[in-house]
């Protein structure tokens, strides 16, 4: 893959991680307003319609064939409804920084995933990075702010398993031959839309099950803010981001993620009003240069690719 073939969609991957790195913080100041459950069903249905209409302005094809839509399914109920609810939930226990911090993990669960399923020993470096990446966790998550509710330590096991959640959309979303984007007939636009959609009704079925995060009590602030969430976080970030995963493999959209952390402590002191310890700090940048570490591009490759690289290129093309 050549680099300046992918720059288009490194770009939609960061793009969508600078709007992500907002999320945490607004949410926080959002859940006292509206249940997890709730603000989830709002924020991605509006977002669904909103990218469903300009389908129809644009006579974007909705159509594809089933196994298309499954994935579609699938992904938008793994990546959206199971993540968010898992990370709406953590946030509300923990803190806004937890969550950005946390985040930063997420590329080494995506590193072992594609270790594990792909059958490829890693690295020295990565095995280093993944250990470095975790030490820098246990900084952040053993650093408890004076204000720490009893809670917390649930809310970063949710924070956690959103992690998983989020590794498997990635490997949804760039499966093949079901690669929704490029194989079966349905553009970014029409996917991200199908997602969100799948998504919120997801989380409406949710509701039933668990009505204690459904209580809504909007203020104007409160809409503005979800209206962000929907249009910003949901609507246009996933955009970018399934349009990204197109060409990048899910180690590579993953790890440029990093960019979640960085700025989304940021908007915990800023939006949120969180204070920042050296501990945290220092923990952060541990996790960083260990998912750095992690994600570099030295996997031995599989005994079958070493093979295929054993024989001639005049041999390869004769069997395809």
């Amino acid at each position: 893959m050549r680099r300046d073939s992918a720059l288009p969609h490194i770009s939609a991957v960061v793009g969508a991680a600078l709007l992500w790195s907002t999320s945490f913080a607004v949410t926080k100041v959002v859940l006292p307003y509206v249940g997890e459950l709730a603000l989830g069903a709002i924020r991605f249905l509006v977002a669904a319609i909103l990218l469903i209409i300009v389908c129809a302005l644009t006579r974007t094809n909705l159509r594809a064939p089933w196994r298309a839509h499954a994935s579609v399914a699938g992904a938008g109920l793994v990546g959206i409804t199971i993540y968010f609810t898992l990370e709406n939930y953590g946030v509300a226990l923990a803190t806004a920084t937890d969550a950005a911090l946390i985040v930063a993990s997420y590329p080494v669960i995506a590193m072992l995933a594609e270790v594990a399923f792909h059958r490829r020993r890693p690295a020295l470096i990565n095995v280093v990075g993944v250990l470095t990446a975790f030490i820098g966790v246990a900084f952040v998550t053993i650093d408890a702010p004076a204000q720490e509710a009893i809670h917390r330590p649930w809310g970063i096991l949710f924070l956690f398993l959103g992690g998983v959640a989020w590794t498997a959309y990635n490997m949804i979303s760039t499966r093949k031959p079901t690669n929704v984007a490029s194989r079966q007939h349905l553009d970014v636009l029409p996917t991200t839309g199908l997602q969100n959609l799948w998504g919120g009704i997801g989380f409406c079925l949710l509701i039933h099950l668990l009505p204690e995060g459904t209580t809504i009590n909007l203020s104007s602030p409160a809409i503005w803010l979800i209206v962000y969430l929907a249009v910003g976080c949901s609507a246009l970030a996933f955009l970018l981001y399934t349009f990204g995963l197109t060409v990048l493999k899910p180690s590579q959209a993953v790890a440029i993620l990093n960019l979640v952390p960085v700025f989304g402590v940021v908007w915990a002191v800023v939006i949120a009003g969180e204070e920042v310890t050296i501990l945290k700090l220092v923990g952060a940048i541990t996790v960083i240069i260990g998912v750095v570490m992690s994600s570099r591009s030295t996997l031995p490759p599989s005994r079958k690719q070493r093979t295929l690289d054993s024989i001639p290129q005049f041999q390869k093309e004769s069997r395809l």
